[in-house]
């Protein structure tokens, strides 16, 4: 295996093995992880995720538009979430694949826990050479991880395993603001080298139109950054609220969506070799 797989297996796994506080497995910010960011410097980033609201809805409702038994691949599956959400809101059958032992493990427990261990299965995979056929899915999912792999072995492994009809959807941290990614250079322990490096930037983005013949990029994040100190206060629905209404006019403009903190792409028609 490559040194930087290596790194990467070990970093994620030392960050969700740092804490027995049982949030320590999430990767989406709630009011309950609060004490593991006091406690645990590792983490300190995540209260940048309480805002991740409009994304997120959009992401969900996509699952019930498009995923409704399906066959689903939860690409870098993390520790679950998302796999969970699939098997029991949307009666897909869901593989999800992660090149971490204790992320599969997580996903194993939370499986069980949920109830869903038939329809959400899971397994150590590597996203830049997978074992499974051809035209095996009818969707493929990810979040937060193109920015950790070889991104053109990955576009080509999400196409090849999907249907020729079938879509993917994509949600990522995008690279092109000065201040957010200064604040990434400013915190080098919260991420491995690599992991800096390859932020995705509109080149890496259109990049996946090799691979697919429609790309559709929405953004999201920008003045709603602001609402993150509120975010255990009664202010903070009222305030991110507001301002993702201002992000609705800043993000329509063509130079400056780019500079938003996140993006969800929806990839569709994959181009077979």
């Amino acid at each position: 295996m490559e040194q930087r797989k290596i790194d990467e297996i070990e970093f994620h796994n030392s960050i969700r093995l740092v804490s027995d506080d049982p949030h320590v497995a999430d990767t989406r910010w709630s009011k309950e992880m609060e004490k593991t960011i006091k406690e645990n410097p590792l983490w300190v980033n995540m209260k940048y995720y309480s805002i991740e609201r409009s994304s997120r809805q959009f992401i969900l409702d996509w699952f019930k538009q498009n995923c409704y038994g399906k066959i689903v691949l939860d690409l870098c599956c993390g520790n679950g979430e998302d796999s969970i959400y699939l098997a029991k809101e949307c009666n897909a059958s869901v593989i999800g694949c992660d090149l971490s032992d204790v992320s599969i493990e997580n996903c194993q427990k939370l499986a069980e826990k949920e109830g869903v261990s038939e329809k959400a299965k899971f397994e150590i995979q590597d996203a830049e050479n997978l074992t499974y056929p051809d035209n095996t899915f009818d969707c493929v999912t990810e979040y937060g991880s193109l920015h950790h792999v070889d991104l053109p072995k990955v576009y080509a492994e999400m196409a090849r395993v999907l249907k020729p009809n079938g879509l993917g959807l994509c949600n990522e941290t995008l690279g092109h603001n000065i201040l957010i990614h200064t604040y990434r250079l400013m915190t080098p322990k919260l991420r491995t080298p690599w992991e800096v490096a390859h932020i995705l930037k509109k080149p890496q983005i259109d990049l996946a139109r090799k691979y697919f013949k429609n790309v559709k990029v929405r953004h999201y994040y920008l003045a709603s950054i602001a609402a993150v100190p509120f975010r255990n206060t009664i202010l903070f629905n009222p305030i991110l609220t507001f301002l993702e209404w201002i992000d609705k006019a800043l993000l329509a403009i063509p130079g400056l969506k780019w500079q938003c903190w996140q993006v969800v792409i929806e990839l569709r028609d994959p181009i077979k070799s």
